[in-house]
């Protein structure tokens, strides 16, 4: 007899799953879902990553992956109702004060626990929000385990602003706290996204790195929301750039994906988030990730800069892959700065 690994008796609360790049702007969408009605308070959780990447890429069998993704997100929104693991770190993202409402979560380490908890949690249908990292290309099991409790949401940004981030992000890959999934090659540290082009990478420069892992990724990004954009209802992207420039454009969205509504917390939050902003790239740095402008200097001083720095360190190839990966993304989500595509000719 052969037995499989299962959750037969889970919550059926709403899981809301944010995801996108690093320093690819969830921070902003994270903090507007946290402050609408029924939303407990945001996680970074990269087991969700861990397992899907694991699965998809055959190291681990689809019924222990979708038993310890039911098991996980239920324990995770349980321990959130009885105020276990409240991050009171100030400058976290996830922490005391970027999240709406904390006086709640202190109130909570006086609750009883117990199968009350549970029935509170389906009844009120309190959702569990969650960011992750470039998940969206093995987020098929997603899907599959958690079916309508689903809700994923991919935030795009431009490539453009991507690039610092990322290059911080390659440059420091090899530290002992940088926890992607990977592969070694030769003595490198290879991310897990990289395993079809490992050569590669191994080889190249920082620089060359930073500008393929934009580019690839964003073309694994894009064809996945080209299929799930097919098969799923639930299923949204947000584009970073018309969010921060029409945040109540990209509210509204939210409220009828999510079937939640804004509350008195929310215009709060648009102010601390400093939204809606006339400048993209100006706002609020959560993470050593994130990237944010000097006030002093115009969209296109920045994007005049960070081509530059492009331009005198990195290969032709690697620059030429990933000017296509830009045109890709203007064409796409068309913003204010795809008028400031010259600066490649300056």
């Amino acid at each position: 007899m052969t037995l499989e690994f299962d959750h037969p008796n889970p919550f059926t609360n709403d899981i809301i799953v944010v995801n996108g790049f690093w320093g690819g702007g969830k921070s902003v969408v994270t903090s507007i879902i946290g402050s609408m009605s029924g939303v407990e308070k945001k996680k970074v959780e990269h087991v969700y990553e861990y397992v899907c990447i694991a699965h998809a890429a055959g190291k681990m069998s689809a019924d222990a992956a979708k038993a310890f993704l039911k098991i996980y997100a239920d324990l995770s929104q349980y321990n959130n109702l009885i105020g276990r693991e409240i991050n009171l770190r100030w400058d976290d993202d996830s922490g005391f004060r970027n999240n709406p409402g904390s006086l709640v979560y202190l109130k909570r380490l006086f609750k009883k626990s117990g199968d009350g908890i549970p029935i509170e949690i389906n009844s009120k249908n309190l959702a569990l929000l969650v960011a992750t990292h470039e998940l969206i290309s093995v987020s098929d099991l997603l899907f599959d385990t958690y079916g309508s409790r689903l809700k994923l949401i991919e935030v795009a940004r431009h490539p453009i602003h991507l690039f610092n981030n990322v290059l911080d992000y390659t440059a420091s890959f090899e530290r002992s706290r940088e926890f992607t999934l990977s592969y070694k090659l030769k003595g490198v540290k290879i991310p897990w996204f990289a395993k079809e082009w490992a050569e590669e990478f191994a080889e190249a420069s920082v620089t060359d790195r930073a500008l393929l892992s934009i580019s690839r990724v964003q073309k694994l990004m894009t064809d996945a929301i080209d299929e799930h954009a097919l098969l799923r209802e639930n299923f949204l992207v947000l584009a970073f750039e018309d969010t921060v420039l029409d945040p109540q454009t990209a509210l509204t969205q939210l409220e009828q994906f999510l079937g939640r509504k804004r509350t008195k917390v929310t215009g709060r939050v648009l102010r601390q988030q400093a939204l809606p902003r006339t400048q993209i790239s100006a706002g609020k740095s959560t993470s050593s990730f994130s990237f944010n402008s000097e006030s002093s200097k115009s969209e296109s001083q920045i994007y005049e800069q960070i081509v530059k720095t492009v331009i005198d360190t990195g290969s032709r190839s690697a620059i030429e892959e990933f000017r296509d990966a830009i045109a890709v993304y203007d064409s796409r989500w068309p913003t204010p700065l795809a008028e400031l595509g010259t600066s490649w000719s300056k």
